[in-house]
């Protein structure tokens, strides 16, 4: 179970997060070419292998190619700072070693799917994006083997949902998962405070 101490010292907690964030860091280069298999393989998977459409990986530089069409696009070298975040978070909470290993896995599995899903996303994005920078004439040629294995129609919903999750659900994921398991720790808080301002 959390301890109150988390809620009643928040600067030691905030000062505790800081640190492991810290260390974390100063081995994401040797991190990030693991995890980054980890997250490519699905996303290719989800790609179609067969569409020559996949993630490959030189050192920790990502890259997406689109080999029927001889394109190379430069993908950010990332570990997905949410991830470091959530370990961190819950590394730094002052917590039982089995609400840590339960809620951190929880973490990282629902960070990794929505890293996954991120790629995916993105390929198309990546994809569309280029094709509607090229002059009308050269888009028309190219959009028939486009098309096969990237509809037009997704375009528009993969380019929002893109957009959200890199405004919005990329920064607040890691924490809202670490809220949701904290949130027996606050009802219980709450519950004693409205108990003593009834006594």
């Amino acid at each position: 179970m959390l301890e109150r101490a988390l809620l009643r010292d928040p600067l030691v907690f905030l000062l505790r997060f800081a640190a492991v964030a810290g260390v974390l860091y100063l081995f994401r280069a040797d991190v990030s070419g693991f995890y980054l298999s980890l997250v490519t393989a699905p996303a290719n998977w989800l790609l179609g292998g067969d569409g020559g459409v996949a993630y490959t990986r030189q050192g920790h530089e990502l890259s997406l190619v689109y080999r029927q069409l001889g394109l190379r696009f430069a993908v950010h070298d990332i570990i997905y700072q949410n991830l470091l975040v959530a370990l961190a978070l819950f590394s730094a909470t002052q917590a039982h070693w089995m609400w840590k290993l339960k809620w951190g896995g929880v973490a990282i599995l629902t960070l990794w799917a929505s890293h996954v899903a991120s790629l995916f996303l993105g390929g198309h994005v990546i994809v569309w994006d280029f094709l509607w920078s090229l002059p009308a004439d050269v888009r028309a040629d190219l959009l028939p083997r486009v098309t096969e294995h990237f509809p037009m129609e997704r375009d528009w919903l993969f380019s929002r949902l893109f957009g959200l999750w890199h405004t919005w659900g990329r920064q607040s994921l890691a924490l809202a998962v670490w809220a949701l398991a904290a949130l027996p720790l606050l009802r219980r808080l709450s519950d004693a405070d409205t108990q003593e301002r009834v006594k």
